[in-house]
């Protein structure tokens, strides 16, 4: 074994990384992490800089141990870093001594001697065979055994080996009941691995930072985490062979970092560590790190850092997440075009957010102003593309005041290009403008109300809805008055319907169940679907039971329908879903109580469900992860009051919402206003911003980021709520925006592309 410190026969090689790009930064001047000090030379793994940092998040790359592992397995079968051999029967079986330690309930026996570990020759001829060690060896790097364990002899081969080299692990799920999966069985070799690193044993490689720091790891662990590393350590250069490997232009806390995720799947980030580690990522080529920076980036992209974000993914053609902050600063421009950041963006990448019909702004006047605030930041250099830029202008769009505003910009008259626009904005002024005509900018998503109920004008019944609103502009009047212009755009197939559920999946709008009116024969089963693109609805097989008060999600593909009402009397464990192609509804594993007014919600790829009311009419505070051909499994229950339904719950970043519904008093029921937040990786709930009004059985959704619980009643007063709630992450509030354009309860809510953008491609 080797440690981190250096020895007197070791040999270093410096690579040179100082040509890593700076992301050819014209907004990126974010500056760069100074780790605190520290001794120069750091044991065995990481200093204290990763941990002494309080707005550090942690991030998981789940499939971590699996790709490692994979990875291992290839340098294996290619024969690369091998550096333990075993002899039996004349045949030959080469593998990585860390790898077999991992397995073994005496790792240091593989990694101490170069002869086999721990045993004569005459010991390891008795105990081992070739089928024995196969069965070793497939366990070490894939964590199961494939071959037929019921074959004659086979059981008796592999435990025997596994009695010999100790390792009780592979008898334990030789002969166990209970099967632990292959995943798990990675997760536990790679935490052992990970101990081994921690202490510094059997580390054979020294990663040496510029400035002096010196980090030990394991050479086949490094080669399997990534390409830059594989090429490095095993592609017959002069570092494949020296001890002391020295990274220039990379600071230390940076290589920390990436052994800290090659040993254990995370990444610790915040805005000071992000531009340089996506930097340092991308050079190393660790895929799975590169992915959590560009999580981290999309999560918490806020108006200051869109920019930042949008010039690293265009610098190094991340498209996804080039699409998601070109899409955050569109639906954000204003805010964005106010910041300081808007001065520094580049022409090509301001030309061609000023073509975009989604640019959001309250009037096309603010347009026009970024242009001319951008030009007069270096009017020396930015003059000669005033005119350019003016073309994406849509003056006709333009006030009168608003028309008498830009002619008085004197930048226009420096410009000889912008003579064409001065012209054009004095003919509109003078009313005989004949040029083009424009129309207005669109959203790319707006906040939709699908259905619902209400009271009618004369306050004599309550009227279901067809109605499918969308919210095309929201006001902002004097003090804290707040309004929004609803248009409807569709009305979805008969019946009317309420307490039915909508997703979006394949840009196709479904509706599925609910009820049509009160009675116990009015719950339905039917479900439509209308296809965004073509304007049209699509009647759909009827699911295989009614349901109202149940939820729906997308997942995989498929539509899945959870729980719900049958009968006002009986409710459902039953959970079925559609596939498209197929064009059928099947059942799925059920539920493991039955259960209506329950939300459901899909993060990360999981199913979760939290509360309603089961068959007792008893609220629940139970949160479940759930999988459609395994079921339930039992998280963590909700923390506040003794129970919660007619809920709401929305994903935030990697996290849960849950918001409105009732909640179980001394007698009956009350509104619950409280709010909670469930990270599933810590499978631990926290509190969360208060509802200002009650919402029972709202529609919720998220838009840009934002929260939205919309409509519903109250417990409290029976009364039904006509207010749209937002919340905004940067301001960790809700906001009152406005009212529907109808006190609608038991509705649905989604966001869906403009319809202005629809109707027109």
């Amino acid at each position: 074994m080797r440690g981190s410190g250096a020895s007197g026969r070791e040999s270093a090689t410096h690579v040179d990384n100082s040509g890593i790009k700076e992301s050819s930064k014209t907004i990126l001047q974010t500056p760069k992490h100074i780790p605190d000090s520290k001794a120069q030379e750091t044991p065995h793994g990481l200093s204290s800089c990763l941990s002494e940092n309080s707005d550090l998040i942690s991030y998981n790359f789940s499939s971590h141990s699996d790709r490692l592992f994979t990875h291992l397995h290839n340098l294996c079968k290619e024969e690369l870093l091998l550096d333990c051999t075993f002899i039996v029967q004349g045949k030959s079986f080469q593998a990585h001594r860390l790898v077999l330690a991992a397995i073994s309930q005496t790792p240091n026996a593989f990694l101490g001697s170069k002869e086999m570990p721990g045993l004569g020759v005459g010991e390891i001829a008795q105990c081992l065979t070739p089928v024995g060690l196969r069965a070793i060896m497939e366990f070490a790097y894939c964590g199961h055994v494939a071959m037929d364990l019921s074959k004659e002899r086979v059981i008796e081969e592999v435990l025997n080996a596994s009695q010999c080299l100790q390792m009780e692990r592979l008898k334990e799920s030789c002969i166990s009941k209970i099967k632990t999966s292959a995943a798990k069985e990675r997760e536990k070799s790679l935490a052992i691995i990970r101990d081994m690193w921690k202490r510094g044993e059997g580390c054979d490689v020294t990663i040496q930072a510029e400035t002096g720091e010196k980090y030990s790891a394991h050479r086949v662990v490094l080669a399997a985490a990534g390409d830059y590393f594989r090429a490095l350590l095993c592609g017959g250069l002069r570092e494949s062979c020296q001890e002391v490997v020295c990274l220039r232009g990379v600071s230390s806390w940076v290589i920390e970092s990436m052994l800290y995720f090659i040993y254990t799947g995370q990444l610790r980030l915040n805005w000071s560590r992000i531009w340089e580690l996506t930097d340092a990522m991308l050079q190393f080529q660790l895929e799975g790190a590169l992915s959590l920076c560009i999580e981290f980036l999309q999560d918490r992209m806020d108006e200051s850092t869109c920019l930042d974000v949008l010039v690293l993914a265009e610098t190094y053609g991340l498209v996804q997440l080039g699409q998601a902050a070109d899409e955050y600063i569109a639906a954000h421009f204003q805010c964005v075009s106010y910041g300081e950041k808007f001065k520094d963006i580049p022409f090509h990448l301001l030309d061609k957010l000023l073509k975009k019909d989604s640019l959001s702004v309250e009037s096309e006047i603010v347009v026009f102003k970024a242009v001319v605030s951008w030009v007069e930041d270096n009017p020396k250099e930015r003059l000669q593309c005033l005119s350019s830029l003016l073309r994406h202008v849509r003056i006709t769009l333009f006030s009168y005041a608003e028309l008498q505003e830009a002619l008085s910009c004197s930048i226009l008259l420096r410009s000889p290009g912008a003579r064409k626009t001065l012209v054009a904005l004095q003919s509109l002024i003078e009313g005989d403008y004949r040029g083009p005509k424009y129309h207005p900018r669109t959203k790319n998503q707006v906040l939709v109300l699908v259905g619902g109920d209400t009271v009618d004008d004369e306050f004599m019944k309550r009227v279901p809805s067809q109605t499918l609103w969308f919210a095309q502009q929201f006001h902002r009047g004097p003090g804290l008055r707040r309004s929004i212009e609803w248009k409807p755009f569709a009305k979805f197939p008969e019946p009317a319907r309420f307490r039915h559920c909508v997703c979006l999946l394949n840009n196709k709008l479904y509706v599925l169940g609910g009820r049509k009116y009160y009675g116990a024969l009015d719950i339905l089963k039917s479900a439509v679907r209308f296809d965004l693109t073509q304007c049209k609805w699509e009647q759909l097989p009827d699911m295989l039971h009614q349901r109202d008060y149940f939820s729906a999600l997308c997942l995989d593909g498929k539509v899945f329908a959870l729980g719900g009402n049958r009968n006002d009397h009986q409710y459902h464990d039953a959970v079925e879903c559609y596939s498209p192609e197929e064009n059928t509804w099947r059942l799925a594993h059920p539920l493991d109580t039955a259960v209506c007014g329950h939300a459901a919600a899909v993060l990360d790829g999981q199913i979760y469900i939290s509360g309603g009311s089961d068959s007792h009419h008893h609220c629940l505070s139970s949160m479940w992860r759930y999988h459609p051909s395994r079921g339930c499994f039992p998280r963590s229950p909700m923390s506040v009051g003794a129970g919660r339904a007619g809920h709401t719950m929305l994903a935030l970043g990697r996290r849960l919402v849950v918001a409105g519904g009732l909640q179980p008093l001394w007698i009956g029921f009350g509104d619950q206003l409280l709010c909670e937040l469930y990270d599933p990786t810590q499978d631990s709930w926290s509190s969360f911003p208060t509802l200002p009004r009650a919402h029972l059985s709202p529609g919720g959704t998220v838009l840009d980021g934002k929260l939205y619980v919309v409509g519903g009643s109250s417990a409290n007063t029976a009364r039904d709520t006509k207010w749209v709630h937002c919340y905004n992450p940067k301001e960790q509030c809700w906001e009152n925006l406005g009212a529907m354009p109808y006190p609608y309860t038991d509705l649905a809510a989604c966001s869906l592309p403009c319809p202005d953008v629809v109707n027109h491609q």
